[in-house]
């Protein structure tokens, strides 16, 4: 596939995801900056992803992620997701508008680059829908994949498989409904290799981790170049 780096074959069934999140980010050398200095941790994100396996574990692979906060673009450099600076919207659900009380509610997003649509995506929620205790799919692994080119001839390139564990992993308010996506083939954006998707399911849900330095190296393709 396209959009997997060496060593990851995509499953039989061609699964993926597309998300969109408003996070935030809690740093554990300096928590009060959450309070103190919102705007450094807390920013919109836009991830497609597919699933997929390496060797006999099955797992994630972000493929294409749209980010509106540079420290965060950092960020993906360093454990391995490739990240873009876009425009990243999204739906804020506001049980208390009366907009939202008596109705089946409709949330989106959009993600916006160089004045271009990317992506927007939509879920209709009913009103009486019975939450969920877990999101179907795939768990397992996360998949990240670092490459940095060479920037001259003495100095090496960085290629790296990596898989990276999240720990203390919550879930809650999983919500399912029907989902629409529209996918914009904009410059050097890359999804018009996607063709025509099928959505299965479309939920909305609040996800907490930690990520912490705990990458474990699958492959480093700087040594020997192959799989």
């Amino acid at each position: 596939m396209h959009f997997l780096p060496p060593g990851l074959e995509p499953l039989e069934d061609g699964a993926g995801w597309v998300m969109i999140a408003e996070m935030a980010k809690v740093s554990a050398d300096n928590p009060d900056r959450f309070f103190s200095d919102p705007a450094r941790c807390t920013y919109n994100e836009c991830v497609l992803g597919f699933y997929c396996r390496f060797g006999d574990r099955i797992g994630r692979y972000s493929a294409l992620v749209w980010v509106d906060r540079d420290w965060s673009l950092a960020m993906g450099a360093i454990f391995g997701w490739g990240k873009r600076l876009a425009q990243v919207d999204r739906t804020r659900l506001q049980l208390a508008n009366p907009v939202f009380a008596d109705q089946p509610v409709r949330l989106g997003g959009t993600v916006t680059r160089y004045g271009q649509p990317v992506i927007r995506l939509s879920v209709t929620l009913d009103q009486d829908a019975l939450p969920l205790e877990a999101l179907p799919g795939h768990g397992g692994s996360t998949f990240t994949y670092r490459y940095l080119a060479s920037p001259g001839p003495d100095i090496a390139e960085v290629e790296q498989l990596l898989e990276l564990p999240f720990t203390n992993v919550s879930m809650r308010n999983i919500r399912p409904g029907h989902g629409e996506i529209e996918l914009f083939d904009g410059i050097d954006e890359e999804l018009g290799q996607l063709g025509a998707l099928t959505v299965t399911g479309a939920f909305i849900y609040e996800r907490g981790w930690t990520t912490d330095r705990t990458a474990r190296l699958l492959h480093d393709y700087t040594k020997d170049g192959s799989p």
